[in-house]
């Protein structure tokens, strides 16, 4: 009976056993949303690129200044004219299915981006006119014109390289192969993705867990909560109400940088056909509505002040950002007198979004608000994948959407309001104001470029496709015992020299 007992109490303490050491080499994140798909071409999300980070390498990247560095191409060379660029590309680098990453293989993705039909990145590389192969380590990118932006926009989706083979393959997104430090191994859908370490990887040994495990949480405070318990290691995304109790825990550390990401609420003004509500037909009532809330007010009380209140799609941190358009003070009054001009005492409204408390408290203050001026605003929560594909369909009258940002205006400017553009869901087209982002797009004149935004943001801000609110911050929680995790301003968490406490 004794000898009995002794191999059970071994047999319940091995899977435990084995539970810690996986946790010694495993990093556990919590994540708020589910993921779409993990292809870099169709992919249109923030926790898409949250996850690529570990996954899938760009050309070239950007440091904690917003400035670019170097990645899988190690230097630059532009033309006098500006209209090509040449990249030299590290040697000896693989993909994670072995296929050699080289000059063709980038010629092989930019294609792919350009010409797949279901890309999100046309838009972005629209400037690219083609792509030669100099050498094994060499490829020129050749552009219609100037393109400004050209670095930024490849320090994103549309620079990350994918195996030519994988890439191939119309499971792609199902089975991605990047270069990167952390290759795919699964996932199931609403609950986790499994990334483990690549061996062969060019910068392996800056990497410092075998095995990384994202898993779907879409509640902070539940996040927040589970780091506390050890169950996770790293939660993004902390509410700026659960800062405090961070802060107060010796297990846990605190990681924080100021963002580049919007929140604002989408109107859908194109296609009248699939949604054909009040605020879409005339911009007063869109004005009405922004004069209807107060910025400062929805900071106070859903975010205790931590994030910034703004009307801009581009944050003030930005160099970019123009001060000559600031934010109009609530004006119920105005707001009223506005509804008067259009024939209206009482709009109906309906806001989608996704059911994450951060949106829904949002979604009740608006509502609040909104109705002293006589809009009749209806709550739309839909789980976070309903809701995208939503957002992705341009099926919504008024969308939370919620935006990480870019370290050059043109990547969030143009990919909103660019007629084409690839977050374009809410169908709107102005012309004069494509006009002035394809002449930013081609000014090289920082003076320049800058009065070029400052001109842009009037016509949109005009034309209220979006009612920009605030701008968050990014708040990370970490397990006292990882060592190395830094945030960028994009949010994004960059793995190399993360690794446990020694």
């Amino acid at each position: 009976m004794r000898l009995r007992r002794s191999l059970f109490a071994a047999l319940a303490v091995a899977p435990l056993l084995a539970l810690s050491s996986a946790h010694a080499t495993t990093l556990r994140v919590g994540i708020q949303d589910d993921p779409d798909a993990l292809d870099p071409a169709t992919s249109g999300t923030y926790i898409g690129r949250f996850v690529f980070a570990a996954m899938c390498d760009k050309l070239v990247d950007i440091g904690q200044d917003l400035s670019i560095v170097p990645q899988l191409a190690e230097k630059w060379t532009f033309a006098d004219d500006q209209k090509s660029v040449v990249f030299t590309l590290r040697k000896g680098v693989s993909f994670q299915d072995g296929t050699p990453f080289d000059a063709a293989a980038v010629k092989f993705n930019i294609d792919r981006m350009q010409t797949m039909k279901d890309s999100r990145r046309k838009a972005e590389l629209a400037a690219v006119a083609s792509v030669d192969v100099l050498a094994p380590d060499q490829v020129r990118l050749n552009l219609k014109e100037p393109f400004a932006p050209l670095l930024s926009v490849l320090s994103d989706r549309a620079g990350m390289m994918v195996s030519p083979v994988a890439g191939a393959k119309e499971d792609f997104s199902a089975n991605p192969v990047c270069v990167g430090p952390y290759k795919f191994v699964e996932r199931k859908s609403r609950d986790l993705i499994r990334l483990q370490k690549d061996a062969s990887y060019w910068d392996a040994a800056r990497y410092g867990y075998d095995e990384v495990l994202y898993s779907y949480i879409p509640d902070s405070t539940v996040r927040l909560a589970r780091v506390r318990a050890g169950d996770l290691d790293i939660a993004e995304r902390i509410a700026p109400t659960d800062l405090k109790t961070v802060r107060d825990d010796k297990n846990l550390k605190l990681h924080s940088a100021p963002g580049l990401a919007v929140s604002h609420l989408m109107v859908k003004v194109g296609e009248p056909e699939k949604a054909n509500s009040p605020l879409q037909k005339d911009a007063r009532l869109r004005r009405a509505f922004e004069l209807s809330i107060d910025r400062n007010v929805i900071n106070r009380v859903a975010f205790n002040g931590e994030y910034t209140a703004d009307n801009q799609m581009i944050p003030p941190s930005d160099p970019f950002y123009p001060k000559s358009h600031p934010a109009p003070a609530r004006d119920v009054a105005a707001a009223k007198k506005l509804m008067a001009e259009v024939g209206a005492t009482t709009v109906p409204v309906e806001i989608t979004f996704e059911n994450a408390l951060t949106d829904a408290r949002v979604a009740q203050i608006v509502q609040s608000m909104a109705k002293e001026a006589g809009f009749d605003v209806k709550l739309l929560p839909l789980e976070t994948a309903t809701a995208i594909q939503r957002y992705l369909a341009g099926n919504f009258e008024m969308y939370i959407g919620n935006w990480s940002g870019r370290a050059d205006p043109d990547p969030t400017l143009y990919a909103f309001f660019a007629c084409n553009g690839g977050q374009n869901f809410n169908k709107y087209c102005n012309k004069d104001l494509e006009g002035v982002l394809n002449a930013a797009r081609a000014e090289g004149d920082i003076a320049k470029r800058k009065q070029l935004y400052d001109k842009a943001t009037g016509i949109y801000l005009a034309d209220l496709p979006t009612i920009p609110i605030y701008h968050p911050n990014w708040f990370f929680a970490a397990r006292a015992k990882v060592d190395g995790v830094v945030v960028y301003p994009d949010g994004l968490l960059r793995l190399k020299g993360v690794k446990p406490a020694s």
